[in-house]
């Protein structure tokens, strides 16, 4: 059984504001739906959870369905267990559906057998309980760490790179490059860890590490990890991040990446060239509470000007790095 609805419900606002590889591109914008069926099989590894669903079609036929929704890891913060979904069980699952009819849905609820409506996608705010009284909590806590940015961070805001709305200033060759994009073969479904900048933009936590004369950044997706060279010597950990020199401005962390070994800006196939130059600035806010990032990214090749991006994190004590282990279903 499939029900269509023309506009989303106020779930959907937040859902697809942090949907992630590829769920833009491979999902349609605007239309949203729910189908009702049993589950057929289940995928519960990263990059995201995917139920293979039997839905019953005209003249008695099954349409199977692919249904994704959050990673393990935001689906373990927001309390839902492996064991919640069986196969055999009968579910409802309400969701994005897939472009040019495609079999398909991002996922962002599921109604359980027993009635129970679970939520499988949530802003940043509600999957790391970032309360008003929990923010205020940490400005307490705050006191003796205002100048360190040696913690694990939680994202606040984020670049919309990862849109179909957003505008960049393509070059022609760069439109070019953009057209040839197909979005079933994101490294992402490949479990192909992104570089520079695309490793910025994702809805996880972050850490910074003071090691010798470097920092280095531990990205929970993808289990990234970048360098920042503190004194202009040494190698990246990871060659698509880039080779990242790093000084201290003023309590800034400021940072220049070139060499980068990866040739996306975002998860939408947008180009970037090995010219590609990014100059980032780590701020810490006042009550050092909130890490301020922006990332100018310059490309002569594929930008008729230098695109920004911005991001926030904040700090929330107890949070921790978690393990992406990326797989790909059998």
């Amino acid at each position: 059984m499939i029900r269509l609805s023309a506009l989303p419900v106020l779930l959907f606002y937040t859902v697809t504001a942090s949907a992630h590889h590829a769920a833009t591109g491979r999902y349609e914008p605007d239309a949203f739906g729910e189908i009702e069926g049993v589950i057929a099989d289940v995928f519960w590894r990263n990059p995201h959870v995917r139920l293979l669903i039997a839905v019953e079609a005209e003249g008695g036929q099954e349409d199977v369905w692919e249904v994704d929704f959050g990673s393990v890891n935001t689906v373990q913060r927001l309390g839902v267990p492996r064991d919640s979904v069986t196969v055999g069980e009968r579910v409802s699952v309400y969701g994005r559906l897939g472009r040019d009819g495609l079999k398909a849905m991002f996922a962002g609820s599921i109604v359980l057998p027993n009635g129970e409506e679970v939520l499988l996608q949530a802003g940043e705010r509600q999957r790391y309980g970032l309360t008003d009284e929990a923010l205020e909590d940490a400005k307490n806590e705050a006191a003796e760490l205002r100048s360190d940015i040696f913690r694990v961070w939680l994202p606040l805001q984020r670049p919309r790179t990862g849109h179909v709305d957003f505008g960049y200033p393509l070059t022609a060759a760069g439109r070019a490059a953009q057209a040839q994009w197909d979005p079933e073969q994101d490294p992402a479904l490949q479990c192909i860890p992104p570089g520079m900048p695309t490793a910025m933009d994702n809805p996880y936590p972050v850490e910074f590490r003071e090691e010798g004369d470097a920092i280095v950044m531990l990205l929970e997706e993808w289990d990234g990890l970048r360098t920042i060279l503190m004194n202009g010597t040494g190698e990246p950990a990871q060659p698509r991040m880039g080779r990242s020199v790093g000084r201290w401005e003023d309590g800034t962390l400021v940072v220049r990446t070139t060499d980068i070994a990866w040739r996306y800006v975002d998860d939408l196939g947008t180009p970037q060239s090995e010219d590609v130059v990014i100059d980032e600035r780590f701020t810490l806010s006042e009550d050092g509470t909130e890490l301020h990032w922006t990332g100018r990214i310059t490309d002569p090749v594929n930008f008729t000007e230098p695109v920004v991006q911005e991001i926030v994190w904040t700090w929330v004590p107890g949070h921790e790095i978690k393990p992406f282990d990326c797989a790909l279903p059998e």
